[in-house]
């Protein structure tokens, strides 16, 4: 975080652990001021600070989030977003790029990239190097299509009876009828895609039911109003079970239709999340099927209608494939199986959603087909406008940990004081700026004798930067502004923990939409302190300032050091270089029993702390015996 107030050379992160630790005190005497060699430093900090460069290589802003685990489970014949939330959100520029430093868990070594946009795998599996995170999704998709080909199947290719094909495709499903030149595809278009794939993904209700204008009395086939040709683009399938196939077919208006004798064509061989990943984002020409001659053209005759098949579990059968058609005539029950969606800006821009199950939720296959001629296609319901979708969110928690003996030396259980917080940071997507934070903070244990009571302060944002503050405790307000008292923004949650035991109280800000303010700038848990008997009386994380309305007196008491060696101001950092307060990212921290020093419960932390942090990152998943 950027709230350190002493200098600190990154090379001390891979010093050799031989140097004892615990002997670093390097006063001559009780009667010179203690201090501490700059080296010999140690923060504890459970987060790094590490730079992250995405790059998708397109030209249009994409949200992307980062979870510390898989994010998606298997429900039914779906795959599914898990309940859990993101660790970091944000936008990339017009450009698709984005480059900053994020704050993450120290002890990650992976993590999982999942974007918004159809047009772009998701989830990805990255490994978190110690200097950072680069992803470029040109380099990705190059890997992808490099391992994916396999054997092509020539002769003999398998698909369901009744079927013609517009080319091969290998055994993996990957067409070698692929445009190898793409058309570009407006970026307004993909985001309202993206945004309305998403919302389905996240939203487990039946589609019609959330937007009953979507619901249609007959079918969902295209109907080309001027002579045109049409591409069709693959959209992320990461939540198809099944092994699908997509064909269509044409007939003329008013034309008799035999739906098991009419000629239909395979347009998509595979889709579903065992499919290519090297497939998403490419396009196929569709192929009009000219009967009187007995020959596909590029072009689709003005009053031509294209209905639509879905071949539930189709890929690699020849019979048993599940039928769904864009015509609800055809269907079991009649029932609606598609949507075909119309951009309500740009009309020669669709999306085509289709449902291959029982779930309703239009998400088991979704494409793109774009018409090469303005005003060619006869417009459909267009794609709903989602709500909430300028801003982006992800969830920061942890647990703080306190010694309220500060400035003396005490036991180091790190136990008088325990609280839990969990916040959400709210960011506008287009700017990254901050919006709001909601943070619960939650109090889990007092194991002091004395009173102690906690706040937090802001130290790089100021009160001119905000425009709302809320705390409120079992749904009434308790405070709406910030401590008159203090230059920085400060706010005291409760002065005494022992009543508030397991009472969350929950702290809402609202920053200024045009400062945009950096979330690193007002990163949870801020600046946490607790304060022993009195209010001057504050005990921070290390290397944290007080406010200014602390007693600055006490600082190089006790087994306090004010100062390295360098004459560099120091804070809250015993001399035999152990913390007062520490801060565990990501995790409900599990504190050690009275007496019993950190060191002691936790085997790995005196490894982790002897090397700096470079070893044992999560000591804190390992506590005695375990």
């Amino acid at each position: 975080m950027k709230t350190k107030y002493w200098i600190i050379c990154l090379s001390i992160f891979f010093v050799a652990c031989s140097r004892n630790m615990n002997d670093i005190y390097t006063g001559g005497g009780e009667e010179e001021e203690k201090k501490i060699n700059k080296d010999d430093f140690f923060d504890f900090i459970t987060t790094r600070n590490c730079q992250l460069v995405i790059d998708y290589g397109m030209k249009v802003q994409t949200a992307f989030y980062l979870y510390d685990e898989y994010p998606m489970e298997l429900v039914g014949n779906t795959w599914e977003f898990k309940d859990i939330n993101p660790i970091y959100a944000a936008s990339t520029d017009v450009n698709g790029k984005f480059i900053s430093k994020v704050s993450l868990p120290a002890y990650l070594k992976k993590v999982w990239l999942v974007t918004d946009h159809v047009l772009v795998v998701s989830p990805v599996e990255l490994e978190l190097p110690a200097d950072g995170l680069t992803f470029n999704y040109a380099d990705y998709k190059a890997q992808l299509s490099a391992g994916g080909r396999s054997r092509a199947i020539m002769g003999g290719v398998g698909y369901p009876d009744g079927y013609d094909v517009l080319g091969h495709w290998d055994e993996n499903g990957i067409p070698d009828y692929l445009l190898s030149e793409k058309l570009d595809i407006p970026g307004a278009f993909l985001e309202r895609c993206s945004s309305l794939s998403r919302s389905i993904l996240v939203d487990n209700r039946n589609l019609l039911e959330r937007f009953p204008e979507l619901r249609t009395s007959g079918n969902n086939d295209m109907v080309i109003t001027k002579a045109t040709g049409l591409v069709a683009t693959y959209f992320d399938f990461s939540s198809i079970a099944w092994e699908n196939m997509v064909a269509y077919y044409t007939y003329k208006e008013g034309e008799t239709v035999d739906i098991a004798t009419i000629k239909k064509t395979i347009l998509i061989p595979r889709s579903g999340k065992n499919a290519p990943k090297s497939l998403v984002g490419e396009q196929i020409r569709l192929k009009y099927w000219n009967k009187e001659n007995g020959n596909y053209e590029d072009e689709f005759p003005k009053g031509t209608h294209i209905g639509w098949v879905l071949l539930g579990m189709g890929f690699g059968k020849e019979k048993g494939a599940l039928l769904r058609y864009s015509n609800p005539a055809y269907n079991d029950n009649k029932e609606q199986r598609s949507v075909l969606l119309s951009d309500p800006e740009l009309d020669n821009c669709f999306f085509m959603a289709m449902e291959d199950n029982v779930d309703m939720r239009f998400n088991d296959v979704q494409f793109a087909i774009m018409a090469s001629i303005p005003s060619s296609v006869e417009s459909t319901p267009s794609i709903p406008d989602e709500v909430n979708k300028d801003e982006i969110s992800y969830i920061v928690k942890g647990a703080l940990a306190y010694e309220d003996n500060w400035p003396d030396k005490n036991d180091y259980d790190m136990n008088d004081v325990v609280i839990y917080y969990s916040s959400t940071v709210v960011k506008d997507k287009s700017s990254n700026a901050l919006v709001r934070t909601t943070t619960t903070f939650t109090p889990m244990n007092d194991g002091a004798t004395y009173t102690n009571g906690f706040g937090f302060q802001l130290d790089d944002v100021g009160k001119e930067h905000i425009d709302l503050v809320r705390v409120s405790q079992d749904g009434n307000v308790i405070a709406d502004h910030f401590d008159p008292d203090t230059e920085k923004p400060v706010l005291v949650l409760f002065p005494n923990i022992k009543p508030v035991l397991k009472k969350p109280v929950t702290v809402v800000i609202g920053f200024k939409k045009y400062d945009k303010v950096s979330d690193m700038d007002a990163y949870p848990p801020y600046n946490p302190f607790v304060f022993v008997n009195e209010r001057s009386h504050e005990v921070h994380l290390s290397g944290y300032k007080p406010t200014s309305v602390a007693d600055e007196s006490l600082r190089g008491t006790g087994s306090d050091l004010s100062q390295d060696s360098n004459g560099n101001p120091m804070y809250y950092i015993a001399e035999d270089n152990m913390p007062f307060a520490i801060n565990i990212s990501n995790i409900e921290f599990k504190w050690p029993p009275e007496k019993v020093s950190i060191t002691t419960y936790y085997p790995k932390f005196k490894q982790w702390r002897d090397s700096f942090g470079k070893d044992y990152k999560d000591w804190f998943l390992y506590p005695e015996g375990q």
